[in-house]
């Protein structure tokens, strides 16, 4: 027990938060856009998959920063798809999200064997790059807190620091600006901003490209920084841990974003468990980021209920 306080509370494991936690806090966030417009993306696991490989495979012949690009591109197009389908076709979007999903998890696969050259599982073979990470070991200098701030805020990705810029960015749109407040109106009173000559499916189209997009991001750090390379199905459930903590937000930027950095502290504690707890199944440590969302889940509802409850009496 000694062993695992002392491993948690240390900068390397914050560093691990951090990292796990970047790609649930990007795709949180690309969940709550689409949420909050009516419009649930439950394809953001496939996103996030597609823009991974999309990521890989570029980086291989362009700089890293043009790589996040074509992943945030690769998302956005399939949020346009899923909106095409959901809007133009009239689909539900819950079936048009899985169907995404599984082109995703085989379209992948196929992908990759003619990135490859016939590799169905990973992307070793490439040569891929990584996104950087932000060296402030400078800040060790500073007198007394120097120390702490270079170990608390050094060796972070680019996208990590560009994650909480956008948590900030998402609040002060959503609750400071007319445009986030068509996108809670749309989605709460579709038929009252339709009155009020907000076009609800225009709406409803930027919120999953938006949505796409921020997938995107999730993905290219997934695979250009947590790890570097592609692997066959290697989000893992991401996509629908982010739709758990977008409940467990209470669907608010900051709440979603504090949801993901708990997820994000599970899965860290997943990957340093099994070398203190050799004795602990690594299948029931690695459970832990799932068995936390279904409790999410079960939570929310409850307390959704009792406020209904509440409200009818």
């Amino acid at each position: 027990m000694i062993d695992l306080l002392t491993a948690v509370f240390s900068f390397a494991f914050l560093v691990t938060v951090v990292r796990a936690s970047t790609p649930l806090i990007f795709a949180t966030l690309g969940g709550l856009v689409a949420d909050l417009s009516g419009a649930l993306n439950v394809a953001l696991e496939g996103m996030m998959l597609i823009a991974a490989l999309t990521a890989v495979v570029t980086s291989v012949y362009a700089p890293w920063y043009v790589a996040v690009l074509a992943a945030v591109l690769a998302g956005a197009l399939f949020g346009a798809i899923i909106a095409f389908f959901h809007l133009k076709l009239k689909a539900d979007i819950i079936l048009a999200g899985f169907a995404i999903n599984i082109l995703a998890s085989g379209g992948t696969v196929f992908a990759l064997a003619l990135a490859t050259g016939g590799d169905k599982g990973t992307s070793i073979n490439l040569a891929s790059k990584s996104i950087p990470a932000i060296d402030l070991s400078f800040l060790a200098n500073i007198p007394l807190v120097g120390p702490v701030l270079s170990g608390v805020l050094s060796g972070h990705s680019v996208l990590s620091w560009l994650a909480a810029l956008t948590v900030v960015g998402l609040w002060f749109f959503l609750y400071h600006m007319p445009q986030g407040l068509w996108l809670r109106g749309v989605g709460e009173y579709p038929a009252a901003t339709e009155a009020a000559g907000i076009p609800v499916n225009k709406v409803r189209v930027l919120a999953l490209i938006a949505s796409g997009a921020l997938a995107g991001l999730a993905g290219a750090q997934l695979a250009m920084f947590n790890y570097v390379g592609f692997t066959r199905d290697m989000t893992s459930g991401r996509g629908f841990i982010a739709l758990g903590a977008v409940l467990l937000g209470a669907r608010h930027p900051v709440g979603a974003m504090l949801a993901a950095l708990l997820f994000g502290v599970f899965e860290a504690l997943s990957i340093v468990m099994p070398g203190l707890f050799s004795w602990i199944p690594a299948e029931m440590i690695v459970s832990i980021p799932f068995v936390v969302t279904i409790l999410a889940l079960f939570l929310f509802s409850y307390r959704a209920m009792r406020a209904r409850a509440m409200r009818g009496g």
